[in-house]
């Protein structure tokens, strides 16, 4: 867990390493303190071990856990409630492994969406490159070779050749307009209107309705109730469509539904889940329910990557496939046959 600055947060990974390890301390029967002290101890690199040693000073003369956290600046407000809560209740322990359960899934969560946006970002600049490299650099040398030989190119080659000069003329203002639209994506993903329009997708909507059901399951396993448990998922969720959705389940909550009608009306889950929110509602085993949506989203949501990326894989593929085909019997051919003629 090695930070610079007390401004940065710990990662989500970090997050649920440290919410194990102290679950392990406490599981043990050791004070806090004394478990952070073998932490302290055992750590590697230099700022892990300050981060501990920031830790074990007001432990060490009592201070409680969450107040600690606080005072040393790493932590996140949620987490920081969510122990704070866990001291008063005495279920800390639980508390923590809920909460490492909870980051580990949020590192998952990220690093599909990262997955699923990088890689058709980066096999589409990889194509790009490459046909602008074929454009501006090597339908030239063709050109030439036609030249010297002294035969003119007609139809596809002629049309080819034509864009590839002007191509060369403009290649500056061409990149430029490129990382200007890939920039100006970039920005619009960041604003609320482009999130709003982005996050309504079934992908990021399938994100959202698992971060929600994670959420609800780490709430109900501490102790909180449906309605606290419903303005903790609303500020995490992340997602405009979501948010609306937890608002409308709360205003039937606040007009007599019960929890498992406000769920299923407000379309916070597909109708496939509804069946398994009718049971946990009479069995009183809303928690573990609510961890098996989450993961039932979570697979559903790596599945719509793999598929995703399955179907872009091939397609940018044969888009390239296809120019380079078309070069290849525009230029070459006519070439071979020059070549056939002059032998």
């Amino acid at each position: 867990m090695s930070r610079k600055n007390k401004q940065i947060r710990l990662s989500e990974i970090e997050l649920a390493t440290f919410c194990r390890q102290i679950e392990m301390v406490i599981s043990a029967g050791l004070p806090i303190y004394y478990g952070i002290s073998i932490l302290m101890d055992e750590s590697e690199d230099e700022e892990t071990k300050q981060l501990y040693a920031q830790l074990y000073e007001p432990l060490e003369t009592g201070s409680s856990l969450h107040q600690a956290l606080k005072d040393v600046g790493y932590f996140p407000e949620y987490m920081l409630s969510m122990v704070q809560l866990g001291e008063e209740t005495g279920r800390l322990d639980n508390v923590l492994s809920s909460l490492a359960t909870y980051y580990e899934r949020e590192d998952e969560i990220r690093s599909s969406i990262r997955h699923a946006a990088v890689y058709p970002l980066v096999m589409t600049a990889l194509m790009v490159i490459v046909i602008l490299v074929l454009m501006t650099k090597v339908l030239p040398i063709f050109a030439n070779i036609y030249e010297e030989l002294g035969s003119e190119l007609t139809g596809v080659a002629r049309t080819l050749l034509n864009i590839s000069t002007h191509m060369n003329q403009y290649l500056g203002i061409i990149i430029a307009i490129f990382v200007i639209a890939l920039i100006g994506f970039l920005i619009l993903f960041n604003t609320r209107f482009g999130k709003t329009f982005f996050q309504g997708t079934k992908l990021y909507m399938s994100v959202a309705a698992s971060r929600f059901a994670n959420s609800m399951y780490l709430s109900l396993a501490s102790g909180l109730d449906t309605d606290r448990g419903l303005d903790i998922a609303q500020a995490l969720v992340n997602n405009p469509h979501m948010e609306a959705r937890i608002e409308k389940c709360k205003e039937h909550i606040k007009h007599g539904e019960n929890f498992e009608n406000a769920l299923q009306k407000s379309g916070i889950f597909s109708k496939v889940y509804s069946t398994w929110i009718a049971i946990a509602y009479r069995t009183g085993d809303m928690e573990e329910v609510m961890l098996r949506i989450s993961e039932s989203y979570e697979d559903d949501t790596d599945e719509r990557i793999s598929r995703a990326i399955a179907t872009i894989e091939p397609t940018l593929v044969i888009i390239l496939c296809f120019f380079v085909g078309l070069i290849l019997i525009s230029f070459l051919l006519p070439l071979l046959g020059i070549m056939q003629s002059i032998g």
